[in-house]
């Protein structure tokens, strides 16, 4: 079963994409000089991984990804995603797309770096941003740079506050986690409720 996952809204098709963070398991191999034999190494790492809409990974980043956020809420958060991923099988990275990964439902099941060279090379196209630009301002009107950069100061320390407090000091390990993943879950909730089209029907909170 596919652990909970996030969806957005592909460029290149329009259509929704299922992401999340996996585990993925990459093979190295050299040639030893000295024996004469070829040598294979492994190493792990977090990855974004982008679904068919059987749950099948067609695409993983071509490099591991660190936790990050604008604000130390969102590098928790991102945390947390990415903590989720160890209770995933682990993928190979030699072996994207997945076995049953259905490729009519995204017609390059390859990683990004290869997407993002097809669109340079103008195989694949990009919505213009200048279109969602037109499109989002006939929404909701010029965007406000300086009026955006206040509240997200103003968020920004607001969320550092409220980290101090709930929980810088937290011990043992297995209670900050535990408040970690508390603080976590209530933040999907109010999402699902504010957006639930980000998410699968199926996609339970626990």
């Amino acid at each position: 079963m596919l652990g909970p996952t996030c969806v957005i809204i592909s460029a290149l098709t329009g259509k929704e994409i299922m992401w999340n963070y996996r585990v993925v398991r990459k093979k190295t191999t050299h040639f030893d000089s000295d024996d004469k034999k070829e040598r294979a190494y492994y190493s792990y790492a977090i990855h974004e991984a982008y679904y068919d809409n059987n749950g099948k990974a067609g695409s993983i980043t071509e490099e591991s990804v660190n936790p990050f956020g604008e604000n130390v809420e969102e590098l928790r958060h991102s945390w947390v995603m990415m903590a989720e991923a160890f209770g995933q099988p682990i993928l190979d990275y030699d072996k994207i797309p997945e076995p049953g990964y259905d490729i009519k439902e995204n017609a390059i099941g390859t990683t990004l770096k290869e997407r993002t060279d097809k669109i340079e090379n103008g195989d694949e196209e990009l919505i213009p941003w200048e279109d969602v630009k037109d499109e989002l301002e006939k929404k909701h009107g010029p965007f406000d740079h300086d009026k955006y950069e206040k509240e997200v100061e103003i968020e920004r320390i607001e969320k550092e506050e409220i980290h101090k407090n709930s929980f810088v000091g937290v011990a043992p390990l297995e209670k900050l986690i535990e408040t970690l993943r508390l603080d976590y879950k209530e933040r999907r909730k109010r999402d699902r409720e504010e957006n639930p089209w980000n998410y699968e029907e199926n996609d339970a909170d626990s």
